[in-house]
């Protein structure tokens, strides 16, 4: 990564958007809309669910990277699947350093006012390693960054491009 974020400035956009999350939900309370609020709840205790998956893959720089990309990279709205049991940690260090050469790559094409979702999702599928990413749009114009020991193609659809960042797992 250029820039690795601090703990004080990790801590301080936590901080910022769970204020932004409390008077959300307040509001919602204020005008009696119960069911959006318990909406909003198990939408954050299913997060933690798959943050604690994340956690679990013991690939400490590839979590960052995932920790930290929403803050780094505001134009997009990331949201995290892990289905994953076991990571590779051998790989750890190239699946960061090709998230962060993807998204510098793509950034300048991104329309801030656009919702720019990028759904994630870390599994194992056979004996590989996976993160597959899927962004709205159709965008052909999308390069893969080439980094030794992993493996990288995307498929387009009508209304999303899917990327696949794959390793071979270990033994």
């Amino acid at each position: 990564m250029e820039k690795p974020v601090t703990v004080a400035q990790a801590l301080r956009h936590a901080r910022h958007d769970f204020l932004n999350e409390l008077q959300l939900i307040g509001m919602k309370l204020d005008l009696g809309r119960g069911q959006e609020v318990q909406s909003i709840i198990r939408s954050h205790a299913e997060a933690a669910v798959q943050l604690n998956r994340l956690s679990a893959l013991q690939m400490p720089a590839t979590e960052n990277w995932l920790l930290t990309a929403e803050w780094r990279f505001p134009e997009f709205r990331f949201h995290l699947e892990c289905s994953a049991q076991h990571g590779t940690d051998t790989k750890d260090a190239a699946f960061a350093h090709w998230l962060e050469r993807f998204f510098n790559n793509l950034e300048p094409q991104m329309d801030d006012a656009a919702a720019n979702n990028c759904r994630t999702e870390l599994a194992v599928q056979q004996s590989a390693f996976e993160i597959r990413l899927e962004l709205d749009g159709h965008r052909q114009d999308i390069e893969l960054p080439e980094v030794p020991g992993l493996l990288a193609w995307k498929e387009l659809a009508a209304d999303s491009t899917k990327i696949v960042v794959s390793a071979k797992m270990e033994g």
